[in-house]
């Protein structure tokens, strides 16, 4: 793929978020949903961060160029999929949780695939590959919906998110 194609889809990519970051907070329980877009993000950066320094990730194509790690993934997509994946899940049990969090995590982990494969915009390295992936996009949905319901059991509606 031509760099001016990654260039296009970046923008699209930054616009399909922003968009679905509106959609998102007009949604009931906006407070309880941008929680979770703001402990994804944190979460995101932190891991993003660690991989990078560590050589297993490269994103040779990004905005800002400053930043190392990808900040269209790491502070607007996956945030959103994330707040996405516990609205669904939201009265779920376990098992639902362990089951809905592939609805997520195959389809995430086959784009970035082909984005590795076919792109500039990120790149495997010391032997990263897309079980990797799977394996931390699925771990790290479930490790943010375990932390809102860590928090829903701590303040038990004494402070009501909604």
């Amino acid at each position: 793929m031509g760099r001016k194609f990654e260039i296009n889809l970046v923008k699209f990519l930054y616009f399909f978020g922003i968009s679905s970051f509106i959609y998102l907070i007009k949604k009931p329980l906006a407070k309880e949903w941008l929680l979770v877009f703001f402990i994804k993000s944190y979460y995101a950066s932190l891991v993003d961060n660690l991989v990078v320094k560590r050589g297993y990730v490269q994103y040779p194509t990004r905005f800002p160029k400053q930043v190392k790690t990808s900040v269209l993934f790491d502070y607007i997509l996956f945030p959103i999929t994330c707040v996405f994946y516990n609205q669904l899940t939201k009265d779920s049990r376990i098992i639902q949780c362990l089951l809905k969090v592939l609805y997520f995590s195959i389809p995430m982990t086959i784009a970035e695939l082909w984005l590795e494969k076919n792109t500039r915009l990120i790149k495997y390295k010391n032997g990263w590959n897309w079980t990797t992936t799977f394996y931390s996009l699925s771990f790290s949905l479930l490790l943010v919906r375990f932390t809102m319901s860590v928090i829903r059991l701590i303040f038990n509606n004494k402070y009501d998110l909604s």
